[in-house]
């Protein structure tokens, strides 16, 4: 099990473009901000954050890297963490 470090630059920079596209929302990038500061522990490999804990959106990442913001429709991958 490995736990969060400060998202990237990269990480963040999607991030923003994504929601200047409208395509995630404030509530969601608050629960991702909350969620970060709670020093979650992931699994070592792939895995992703499902709509359990975000209203509209699916977070992606590997060990302690957080990788992409998924939209509707599309498939994660890896081990689930709540």
């Amino acid at each position: 099990m490995a736990r969060i470090k400060q998202p990237p630059p990269y990480f963040m920079k999607h991030l923003v473009d994504r929601f200047r596209e409208g395509r995630i929302s404030v509530a969601d990038f608050d629960a991702l901000r909350d969620w970060l500061a709670s020093n979650p522990e992931v699994p070592d490999g792939q895995w992703f954050i499902g709509s359990n804990g975000f209203r509209n959106s699916l977070w992606q990442g590997e060990g302690e890297t957080p990788k992409t913001f998924l939209t509707p429709g599309m498939v994660p991958y890896g081990q689930e963490v709540n």
